[in-house]
């Protein structure tokens, strides 16, 4: 980010971190709206002693800083939305963190070809000095949801995932 001083600030990364969601379904006119939000989790501390977390918009997030990524889809179709898959690009700026995409009745796969090709966790691998390597999670470019279950007319489903900025 260029502050206009000549210097590079890579102190905080301005978020939000929003970024178009890749719609790829079998439908012709989509049903779906999909929409995500970027945020961060707040820890208060009560009277009591007693500890709350929530999710905050996240607004500037510092290098190491973890940032909670929820996909809502909604039908807003008058009819079922069948073969509905989602692809997100992880932000640029960003490391995904392992293990944490999912959301209910959803299938997670990844690609570390800039989304080219998807697959499992341990069927992935990279390029790496004399040959190939199992890719990690700082490998991957992009995630994929698919719901299992056609979303009927008027329902909502969410996925969710955290990344690190860099």
């Amino acid at each position: 980010m260029n502050t206009g001083r000549g210097t590079t600030m890579k102190a905080l990364y301005a978020l939000p971190l929003l970024f178009a969601a890749t719609l790829a379904f079998a439908q012709e006119a989509s049903p779906l709206r999909v929409t995500q939000v970027a945020e961060m989790e707040k820890t208060v501390t009560a009277a009591d002693g007693s500890k709350q977390t929530s999710l905050v918009p996240a607004t500037l997030v510092p290098p190491g800083g973890e940032v909670v990524y929820t996909v809502k889809f909604e039908n807003v179709g008058k009819q079922a939305a069948t073969d509905v898959v989602v692809t997100n690009p992880v932000p640029e700026h960003t490391r995904y963190v392992a293990n944490s995409a999912g959301g209910p009745g959803t299938e997670v796969t990844y690609s570390v070809d800039g989304g080219k090709t998807f697959g499992a966790p341990g069927s992935l691998k990279v390029a790496a000095e004399g040959g190939t390597r199992p890719a990690t999670a700082d490998d991957y470019t992009h995630l994929r949801f698919r719901l299992v279950n056609a979303l009927p007319p008027g329902q909502v489903a969410y996925a969710r995932f955290r990344a690190v900025v860099k």
